[in-house]
């Protein structure tokens, strides 16, 4: 439900005050530092976070499915598929 409201931006991003926020001044512009739903760049911040935290945890995304990601070990393998549907 809030999967994309975890990724960290890399670009520079300002919007207008949403509706019903007031901070004194009205021209004053909000700076973006996560992604939020509406942004073509959410799903690419997520995902990025998302392969780092696991790639932390030995996991490897696979060449053919860059939603699988893959544990190797000696005693076996571990495959996880991710799918977020964000309609």
């Amino acid at each position: 439900k809030t999967a994309f409201l975890h990724g960290d931006l890399e670009e520079e991003l300002w919007m207008r005050q949403p509706p019903g926020y007031s901070n004194g001044d009205p021209s004053q512009a909000c700076r973006l530092l996560k992604s939020v739903y509406g942004l073509k760049q959410a799903p690419r911040c997520w995902y990025e976070k998302l392969a780092a935290e696991l790639g932390k945890l030995g996991y490897e995304p696979s060449a053919s499915d860059p939603a699988l990601f893959v544990k190797r070990g000696s005693d076996g393998s571990i495959d996880v598929l991710l799918y977020v549907d964000d309609i």
